[in-house]
Protein backbone atom coordinates (compact mmCIF):
# COMPACT_ATOMS: atom_id res chain seq x y z
CA UNK A 1 0.00 0.00 0.00
CA UNK A 2 1.35 3.49 -0.79
CA UNK A 3 1.30 6.43 1.77
CA UNK A 4 0.79 9.78 0.47
CA UNK A 5 2.56 10.65 -2.30
CA UNK A 6 4.62 7.42 -2.50
CA UNK A 7 5.10 5.62 -5.48
CA UNK A 8 3.30 2.54 -6.32
CA UNK A 9 4.05 -0.59 -5.37
CA UNK A 10 3.45 -3.95 -7.11
CA UNK A 11 1.02 -6.04 -5.86
CA UNK A 12 2.09 -9.32 -4.58
CA UNK A 13 1.55 -12.21 -7.23
CA UNK A 14 -0.12 -10.17 -9.64
CA UNK A 15 1.01 -9.28 -13.05
CA UNK A 16 -0.20 -5.38 -12.83
CA UNK A 17 0.66 -2.52 -10.24
CA UNK A 18 -1.23 -1.99 -7.36
CA UNK A 19 -2.31 1.78 -6.84
CA UNK A 20 -2.97 2.91 -2.93
CA UNK A 21 -2.82 5.86 -1.03
CA UNK A 22 -3.61 7.23 2.11
CA UNK A 23 -4.59 11.08 2.69
CA UNK A 24 -6.07 12.65 6.33
CA UNK A 25 -8.12 15.50 6.52
CA UNK A 26 -10.21 17.54 8.39
CA UNK A 27 -13.37 15.13 7.63
CA UNK A 28 -13.89 11.97 6.24
CA UNK A 29 -15.30 13.45 2.86
CA UNK A 30 -12.39 15.23 2.42
CA UNK A 31 -9.88 13.10 3.25
CA UNK A 32 -11.47 10.83 0.20
CA UNK A 33 -11.02 13.59 -1.92
CA UNK A 34 -7.99 13.93 -1.19
CA UNK A 35 -6.81 10.57 -1.67
CA UNK A 36 -8.56 10.54 -5.01
CA UNK A 37 -6.52 13.42 -6.24
CA UNK A 38 -3.32 11.43 -5.31
CA UNK A 39 -4.71 8.82 -7.39
CA UNK A 40 -4.79 10.86 -10.32
CA UNK A 41 -1.12 12.43 -10.03
CA UNK A 42 -0.32 9.00 -11.11
CA UNK A 43 -2.78 7.68 -13.24
CA UNK A 44 -4.74 11.08 -14.29
CA UNK A 45 -8.35 9.71 -15.84
CA UNK A 46 -9.36 7.75 -12.72
CA UNK A 47 -13.02 7.74 -12.17
CA UNK A 48 -14.11 7.34 -8.49
CA UNK A 49 -16.40 4.56 -9.55
CA UNK A 50 -12.92 2.92 -9.94
CA UNK A 51 -11.69 3.08 -6.90
CA UNK A 52 -12.52 1.77 -3.60
CA UNK A 53 -12.52 4.04 -0.17
CA UNK A 54 -11.91 2.36 3.21
CA UNK A 55 -12.25 4.72 6.48
CA UNK A 56 -9.19 3.91 8.52
CA UNK A 57 -10.00 6.44 11.23
CA UNK A 58 -13.18 8.51 11.48
CA UNK A 59 -11.34 11.39 13.15
CA UNK A 60 -12.72 13.16 16.16
CA UNK A 61 -13.69 17.02 16.73
CA UNK A 62 -11.47 16.92 20.21
CA UNK A 63 -11.91 18.72 23.74
CA UNK A 64 -12.32 21.87 24.57
CA UNK A 65 -10.49 24.20 21.18
CA UNK A 66 -10.02 21.29 19.62
CA UNK A 67 -7.52 20.09 21.84
CA UNK A 68 -7.38 16.16 21.23
CA UNK A 69 -8.51 16.45 17.51
CA UNK A 70 -7.59 13.89 15.56
CA UNK A 71 -7.93 13.72 11.47
CA UNK A 72 -9.79 11.34 9.33
CA UNK A 73 -7.73 8.94 7.58
CA UNK A 74 -9.08 7.42 3.99
CA UNK A 75 -7.47 4.72 1.82
CA UNK A 76 -8.27 4.83 -1.87
CA UNK A 77 -7.29 1.83 -3.74
CA UNK A 78 -7.97 1.58 -7.21
CA UNK A 79 -9.79 -1.68 -9.15
CA UNK A 80 -7.52 -3.75 -11.22
CA UNK A 81 -8.03 -3.00 -14.65
CA UNK A 82 -10.25 -6.44 -15.60
CA UNK A 83 -13.04 -5.15 -12.83
CA UNK A 84 -12.82 -1.61 -14.09
CA UNK A 85 -14.29 -2.42 -17.71
CA UNK A 86 -17.67 -2.72 -16.17
CA UNK A 87 -17.82 -0.69 -12.93
CA UNK A 88 -21.05 0.47 -12.30
CA UNK A 89 -21.93 4.11 -11.39
CA UNK A 90 -24.75 3.54 -9.75
CA UNK A 91 -27.69 0.92 -8.96
CA UNK A 92 -26.34 -1.63 -11.10
CA UNK A 93 -26.38 0.96 -14.21
CA UNK A 94 -22.75 0.58 -16.68
CA UNK A 95 -21.71 4.08 -17.55
CA UNK A 96 -23.61 4.98 -20.56
CA UNK A 97 -23.16 8.60 -22.82
CA UNK A 98 -26.08 10.30 -21.80
CA UNK A 99 -24.74 9.57 -17.70
CA UNK A 100 -21.39 10.62 -19.53
CA UNK A 101 -22.29 14.26 -20.76
CA UNK A 102 -23.91 14.42 -17.97
CA UNK A 103 -21.39 13.92 -15.22
CA UNK A 104 -18.61 16.21 -17.32
CA UNK A 105 -20.98 19.19 -17.55
CA UNK A 106 -22.19 19.14 -13.84
CA UNK A 107 -18.43 18.43 -13.03
CA UNK A 108 -17.23 21.37 -15.07
CA UNK A 109 -20.33 24.01 -13.63
CA UNK A 110 -18.96 23.16 -10.29
CA UNK A 111 -15.72 23.91 -11.04
CA UNK A 112 -16.15 26.65 -12.63
CA UNK A 113 -18.16 27.59 -9.25
CA UNK A 114 -14.73 27.33 -7.02
CA UNK A 115 -16.39 24.31 -5.56
CA UNK A 116 -14.75 20.81 -4.91
CA UNK A 117 -16.75 18.28 -5.04
CA UNK A 118 -17.07 14.86 -6.39
CA UNK A 119 -19.68 13.71 -9.38
CA UNK A 120 -21.17 10.59 -10.43
CA UNK A 121 -24.31 10.06 -12.61
CA UNK A 122 -25.92 7.47 -14.20
CA UNK A 123 -29.30 6.37 -15.99
CA UNK A 124 -31.78 4.32 -15.54
CA UNK A 125 -34.82 3.89 -18.03
CA UNK A 126 -35.80 7.93 -18.99
CA UNK A 127 -34.08 9.03 -15.73
CA UNK A 128 -30.43 10.46 -15.58
CA UNK A 129 -29.20 11.47 -13.15
CA UNK A 130 -26.11 13.05 -11.19
CA UNK A 131 -25.05 12.88 -7.87
CA UNK A 132 -22.53 15.62 -5.89
CA UNK A 133 -20.87 14.52 -3.14
CA UNK A 134 -18.54 17.21 -0.73
CA UNK A 135 -18.03 18.84 2.65
CA UNK A 136 -20.37 21.90 1.82
CA UNK A 137 -22.74 22.23 -1.06
CA UNK A 138 -24.64 25.08 0.49
CA UNK A 139 -23.49 27.61 -2.29
CA UNK A 140 -24.72 24.26 -5.09
CA UNK A 141 -28.11 24.07 -3.92
CA UNK A 142 -28.60 27.84 -3.00
CA UNK A 143 -31.70 29.56 -1.49
CA UNK A 144 -34.46 27.42 -1.42
CA UNK A 145 -32.58 25.06 -3.70
CA UNK A 146 -32.36 27.55 -6.61
CA UNK A 147 -29.31 27.21 -7.79
CA UNK A 148 -29.24 23.78 -8.09
CA UNK A 149 -32.66 23.96 -9.43
CA UNK A 150 -30.93 26.09 -12.52
CA UNK A 151 -27.83 23.97 -12.88
CA UNK A 152 -30.77 20.74 -13.52
CA UNK A 153 -32.50 22.61 -15.83
CA UNK A 154 -29.58 23.42 -18.36
CA UNK A 155 -28.12 20.11 -17.63
CA UNK A 156 -31.19 18.81 -19.25
CA UNK A 157 -30.80 20.86 -22.14
CA UNK A 158 -27.41 19.39 -22.44
CA UNK A 159 -28.41 15.86 -22.04
CA UNK A 160 -31.04 16.12 -24.20
CA UNK A 161 -30.00 18.17 -26.71
CA UNK A 162 -32.33 17.79 -30.34
CA UNK A 163 -34.15 14.86 -28.92
CA UNK A 164 -37.29 14.00 -29.99
CA UNK A 165 -37.55 11.29 -26.52
CA UNK A 166 -36.38 13.83 -23.85
CA UNK A 167 -35.03 12.34 -20.67
CA UNK A 168 -35.52 13.39 -17.14
CA UNK A 169 -32.41 14.88 -15.55
CA UNK A 170 -32.18 14.27 -12.11
CA UNK A 171 -28.98 16.54 -10.08
CA UNK A 172 -28.89 16.00 -6.80
CA UNK A 173 -26.58 17.00 -4.23
CA UNK A 174 -25.99 15.13 -0.73
CA UNK A 175 -29.28 13.98 -0.61
CA UNK A 176 -30.91 17.52 -0.89
CA UNK A 177 -33.81 16.37 -3.37
CA UNK A 178 -35.04 13.41 -0.77
CA UNK A 179 -34.81 16.29 2.02
CA UNK A 180 -36.93 18.33 -0.38
CA UNK A 181 -39.45 15.97 -0.90
CA UNK A 182 -40.05 14.58 2.67
CA UNK A 183 -40.29 18.37 3.22
CA UNK A 184 -42.72 19.01 0.88
CA UNK A 185 -44.95 16.19 1.96
CA UNK A 186 -45.00 17.02 5.40
CA UNK A 187 -45.73 20.82 3.99
CA UNK A 188 -48.95 18.85 1.73
CA UNK A 189 -50.35 17.15 4.79
CA UNK A 190 -50.32 19.96 7.10
CA UNK A 191 -51.71 22.16 4.71
CA UNK A 192 -54.49 19.65 3.75
CA UNK A 193 -55.46 19.21 7.45
CA UNK A 194 -55.98 23.14 7.78
CA UNK A 195 -57.78 23.12 4.24
CA UNK A 196 -60.13 20.42 5.45
CA UNK A 197 -60.53 22.05 9.01
CA UNK A 198 -60.93 25.52 7.64
CA UNK A 199 -62.99 24.85 4.64
CA UNK A 200 -60.84 27.22 2.33
CA UNK A 201 -58.85 26.87 -0.17
CA UNK A 202 -54.55 27.58 0.31
CA UNK A 203 -52.13 28.61 -2.18
CA UNK A 204 -48.92 27.61 -1.42
CA UNK A 205 -45.54 29.46 -2.07
CA UNK A 206 -44.13 29.35 -5.71
CA UNK A 207 -42.43 25.70 -6.59
CA UNK A 208 -40.73 24.24 -9.80
CA UNK A 209 -43.00 22.14 -11.97
CA UNK A 210 -40.74 19.31 -10.38
CA UNK A 211 -42.21 20.14 -6.95
CA UNK A 212 -45.40 20.98 -7.96
CA UNK A 213 -45.48 17.35 -9.17
CA UNK A 214 -44.73 15.92 -5.93
CA UNK A 215 -47.20 17.67 -3.84
CA UNK A 216 -50.36 17.34 -6.08
CA UNK A 217 -49.03 13.60 -6.77
CA UNK A 218 -49.21 12.98 -2.71
CA UNK A 219 -52.33 14.45 -2.22
CA UNK A 220 -54.04 12.86 -5.57
CA UNK A 221 -56.40 10.55 -3.72
CA UNK A 222 -56.88 12.86 -0.57
CA UNK A 223 -60.49 12.19 0.53
CA UNK A 224 -60.89 15.95 1.41
CA UNK A 225 -59.21 17.73 -1.10
CA UNK A 226 -58.16 18.72 -4.31
CA UNK A 227 -54.67 20.90 -5.94
CA UNK A 228 -54.40 22.73 -9.11
CA UNK A 229 -51.42 24.70 -10.19
CA UNK A 230 -52.13 28.49 -10.44
CA UNK A 231 -50.04 31.76 -12.31
CA UNK A 232 -46.84 31.90 -14.40
CA UNK A 233 -43.67 30.54 -14.20
CA UNK A 234 -41.59 32.04 -11.92
CA UNK A 235 -44.85 32.13 -9.75
CA UNK A 236 -47.17 29.09 -10.10
CA UNK A 237 -47.82 27.53 -7.39
CA UNK A 238 -50.36 24.73 -5.62
CA UNK A 239 -53.72 25.68 -4.44
CA UNK A 240 -55.56 22.76 -2.05
CA UNK A 241 -58.89 23.12 -2.11
CA UNK A 242 -61.89 21.56 0.18
CA UNK A 243 -62.77 18.63 -2.71
CA UNK A 244 -66.49 18.66 -3.32
CA UNK A 245 -69.34 16.53 -2.55
CA UNK A 246 -69.50 13.51 -5.26
CA UNK A 247 -66.30 14.77 -6.71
Amino acid sequence: MAEPDDLPSLGDGEDETEFATIAAAGTIAEAKRKALDQLRKVVPLVNEADVDFLVVEEGSKGGFFGRGKAEARVEARLRPASEREAVPEADGEEITPGAEVLRDFVSITVSLMGIEADVSAFESGEVVRAEVSGDDLGLLIGRHGATIDALQYLSAIVVNGDRRDRRQVIVDAEGYRGRRESALVSLADRMAQKVAREGAPIALKPMTAAERKVVHLHLKDHPRVTTASEGSEPFRAVVISPRRPGS
